[in-house]
């Protein structure tokens, strides 16, 4: 996995971002925010096919990805998300364990992780509702999240439009959040994270921040 790293760190870096820039110039902001060892989370908004190379051109640490299952049974694609450390989440089937248990060991190794936490790309080109799973990991492993803002990539590379073209992107980078809680009060708690993360990410945006009804359920 070290010899992996090393390789997806110096391609997403150097050789991506050499190739994007004459088609996507990119603004990188806030990203001494994202601390230089141990682990933490990444939760960036998500719009286009290639939000997590143009958000990881400017990370200066390996990323892993957590990535829609579906693109994994494309067979001409799974050597290229195994090589940029991407593996699937099965996001029809509800919570995936599998996943959620490789994420946990990526974590517990010290590693930086990618989650898009609206569970897909938004139609709208706003930001979708966050789901709680991110959070919850978070909070169990006691990992600090760095709430992420891609803007300009609807404008790029709009869902109904089957090729990207030339724009500006900008990336912020937020600093970085903690959340805890108890286990009596862990999925209340990742239900306000996921909010409070969501608002920071909409902070970069040109949109108005649209808060959503939180479960009142009582946990199980």
């Amino acid at each position: 996995m070290a010899v992996r790293s090393l390789l997806h760190q110096f391609v997403t870096r150097h050789l991506l971002r050499g190739a994007f820039h004459p088609f996507f110039r990119t603004e990188f902001h806030g990203l001494e925010n994202i601390p230089s060892t141990g682990p933490v989370i990444l939760t960036p908004n998500h719009i286009a096919y290639l939000d997590p190379f143009w958000i990881g051109c400017g990370v200066p640490r390996p990323i892993h990805f957590m990535t829609w299952g579906a693109v994994f049974k494309i067979p001409v694609f799974r050597p290229l998300l195994w090589f940029f450390q991407c593996f699937p989440v099965e996001i029809e089937t509800g919570i995936d364990k599998s996943a959620l248990k490789t994420a946990q060991k990526i974590l517990e190794a010290g590693e930086v992780l990618m989650i898009f936490p609206e569970g897909g790309r938004c139609v709208s080109g706003t930001v979708d509702p966050f789901k709680a799973g991110a959070f919850r990991l978070a909070i169990r492993l006691k990992v600090p999240v760095v709430p992420v803002t891609l803007a300009g990539a609807h404008e790029v590379w709009p869902l109904q439009q089957k090729l990207p073209r030339p724009g500006k992107l900008r990336v912020y980078f937020h600093p970085p959040m903690y959340f805890e809680a108890t286990p009596q009060t862990i999925r209340e708690k990742s239900y306000q994270a996921a909010e409070l993360v969501r608002a920071q990410v909409c902070s970069r945006l040109d949109q108005q921040f649209q808060p959503v009804d939180l479960p009142t359920e009582p946990m199980h």
